[in-house]
């Protein structure tokens, strides 16, 4: 059984602190939101947002929350909140930034979100993950994944993925996982 959920956090919206003519444009929050269907559509177990803010860290573009969970008790029936708040202190956070043409930025801002997330990835278009990949050194010294994105297709590419990652801040991850947490009303629950 699939269980995936995701949620607006409803920060202020940044594009509204730009000239009306910039704001306007939408490209990269159409390359956001076709992202987060393509993951969800394959991820299993977990919850997720757009625009998540973690004051001091940045507005992440899609965060991911997942953890190990069966979705019944072998019987066909729903597992109880007890034994869920117990799967979720095996829970994994995400952070992904995605960026249309500047990777550089992308990968300052992504760098950021490592602080709080299990894992942090830039997501870019495969013409300009190309041109990122030929820097991946950089993303290996700092610990962040490249992945890139085809909106057209919908297909995911891991060009880079840490293994074994873990946020540089233990206190700023226990944060972002109770927002996350508190937001889709999963209870107390700590890695």
């Amino acid at each position: 059984m699939k269980t995936a959920h995701i949620l607006d956090f409803g920060i202020r919206q940044p594009r509204r602190n730009l000239p009306v003519g910039i704001a306007r444009k939408r490209g990269e929050s159409n390359f956001v939101s076709a992202f987060t269907k393509a993951y969800i559509a394959n991820a299993i177990h977990g919850v997720g947002g757009k625009e998540f803010s973690l004051s001091g860290y940045g507005i992440a573009d899609f965060v991911w929350l997942a953890w190990n969970h069966s979705g019944t008790n072998g019987d066909g029936t729903a597992v109880s909140v007890e034994k869920m708040n117990s799967e979720l202190s095996q829970q994994k956070l995400a952070a992904f930034e995605m960026k249309l043409t500047d990777w550089r930025k992308g990968l300052a801002q992504t760098y950021r979100y490592s602080y709080f997330a299990d894992l942090a990835i830039l997501v870019l278009p495969p013409v300009v993950a190309k041109l990122a990949a030929a820097e991946l050194k950089l993303f290996k010294v700092f610990g962040i994944g490249l992945w890139s994105f085809d909106k057209s297709t919908g297909k995911i590419r891991k060009l880079y993925t840490p293994r074994n990652s873990k946020p540089r801040n233990a206190i700023a991850r226990e944060k972002a996982v109770e927002l996350v947490g508190s937001s889709f009303k999963l209870g107390k629950f700590r890695k």
